[in-house]
C-alpha cells in the first residue's frame, strides 16, 4: 500500500540516506530511533514538506515522489497537532471538507461518525485552548481522517502525554485504526509505542533503516549492537576461544565465559535480557563486573555493569536490592550464542 524505494533526503548537513520501507493496507508502521535519527524528515518528505534527492514514494499504486502535499492523499498530524486557535474543534474538523467542497451529505455521514468514534460531540463548541491535551489530539486525528485518506502519519503522537495516561491513549488510538481499517505510520523515539502499536517496526539510526521487521523479530534477533543497546537487550559480538578447557567469547581484548559448542576462532554474538542472569559468588565462570548505574523499577531493580572495566551490560536484580554504585558484581550469564551470520 505504502512502498518507499531507495529514498534519500539532504537537509543542512544531515543525510536521510536509501531508506526504504513498506507497508500493506491497513497496517500500522512505526519507525523508531534515537533523536536526530532522521525521523520526522522522513514523514515530512513522505507527506511531501519535503523534497527527495532520489528515490520514489508509491502510494496504492500510485507515485507520488514529486505531487504536492493536497494531491498526495495523505494526512498528517504533527507533534503539537498545529489547530487553529481562533476556530472551534468543529471549525477545525470541518474546515479542509468545507475548502474542498466535500458532498454535504458525505460531510454530515463522516463528521458524525468521527465525532461519535472520537468522543467529541461535548467538545465541539470548545476552542483549543479549552481543550486538554488529550482532547486536542482527538480533534487533530478527527480533521485528519475526515477526508478519509489512504495514509495517515502521525509525528510523536504521544509524546505531550503524562507517562502514566500512555497505555490507555495507546490502546484507544490502536482500536480506533483498526476500526477505521486506516494505513498509518507513526514516528516516535518510545520503544514502547513500537511495542503496542507496530504490525511492523523501521528500526533507523544516522539516516538509514538498519532492520525492520515485527516488534518480536527485533527484540529476539536484534542485528546490530546499536539496536541491541537501543531496545534494551545485552548483546556482545566477537570471537570464540579456548583456554584451558574454558570457552570465552573474546570482546575488544576482553575474555568473558560462555558456554557453546561452536568451533574456537568463529565469530559469534551472545544475546541475552537483563532477567537472563543469575547472580552468584565469585566463580570461575561467572563474569565481573562495577556497577555503574542503579534503576529501581518497582519489582526489580536494573543495574548498569561496566564489564571488564569498558563493557555495559544491563542485568537485573531482585527487589529491594542492596548494590549501590560502584560494588562489584559477579553473575552467570544465561544467553544464547550464535555464528554472527545467523544472528
Amino acid at each position: 500500500m505504502l512502498s518507499v524505494e531507495n529514498l534519500t533526503v539532504r537537509s543542512g548537513d544531515f543525510e536521510l540516506k536509501d531508506v526504504t520501507l513498506f507497508l500493506e493496507q491497513g497496517q500500522c508502521g512505526v519507525v523508531v530511533g534515537p533523536s536526530g535519527a532522521g525521523k520526522s524528515t522522513l514523514l515530512e518528505t513522505i507527506v511531501g514538506l519535503r523534497k527527495a534527492e532520489k528515490g520514489r514514494i508509491i502510494l496504492n499504486g500510485r507515485e507520488i515522489t514529486d505531487l504536492p502535499p493536497e494531491n498526495r492523499g495523505i494526512a498528517f498530524v504533527p507533534q503539537d497537532y498545529a489547530l487553529f486557535p481562533h476556530l472551534t474543534a468543529r471549525g477545525n474538523i470541518l474546515l479542509a471538507p468545507k475548502l474542498l467542497k466535500m458532498p454535504k451529505d458525505k460531510l454530515v455521514k463522516r463528521f458524525d461518525f468521527l465525532c461519535g468514534l472520537l468522543g467529541l460531540r461535548e467538545l465541539l463548541d470548545r476552542r483549543p485552548k479549552q481543550l486538554s491535551g488529550g482532547e486536542r489530539q482527538r480533534v487533530a486525528l478527527a480533521r485528519a481522517l475526515m477526508l478519509d485518506p489512504q495514509l495517515l502519519l502521525l509525528d510523536e503522537p504521544f509524546a505531550a502525554r503524562a507517562p502514566q495516561m500512555r497505555p490507555s491513549v495507546r490502546r484507544s488510538i490502536r482500536q480506533i485504526f483498526r476500526t477505521l481499517k486506516t494505513t498509518v505510520l507513526i514516528v516516535t523515539h518510545d520503544l514502547w509505542d513500537a511495542a503496542a502499536l507496530g504490525d511492523k517496526v523501521f528500526v533507523l539510526e544516522n539516516g538509514r533503516v538498519i532492520q525492520s521487521g515485527s516488534w518480536s523479530e527485533i527484540i529476539t534477533n536484534p542485528q546490530s549492537d546499536f539496536i541491541a543497546e537501543f531496545v534494551g537487550i545485552n548483546r556482545f559480538t566477537g570471537e570464540v576461544v579456548r583456554r584451558d578447557g574454558r570457552t570465552f567469547l573474546r570482546v575488544r581484548g576482553n575474555l568473558l565465559p560462555i558456554q557453546t559448542d561452536l568451533p574456537t576462532g568463529t565469530v559469534a554474538s551472545l544475546k541475552f535480557f537483563p532477567s537472563q542472569v543469575e547472580l552468584v559468588p565469585p566463580t570461575a565462570e561467572a563474569w565481573r563486573g562495577r556497577v555503574d548505574e542503579v534503576m529501581n523499577l518497582g519489582d526489580r531493580v536494573q543495574l548498569v555493569i561496566s564489564v571488564a572495566d569498558s563493557l555495559p551490560a544491563r542485568i537485573e536484580a531482585p527487589s529491594p536490592c542492596h548494590y549501590e554504585i560502584g560494588d562489584e558484581v559477579t553473575f552467570i550469564v544465561k544467553g544464547s550464542v550464535l555464528p554472527l551470520k545467523e544472528v
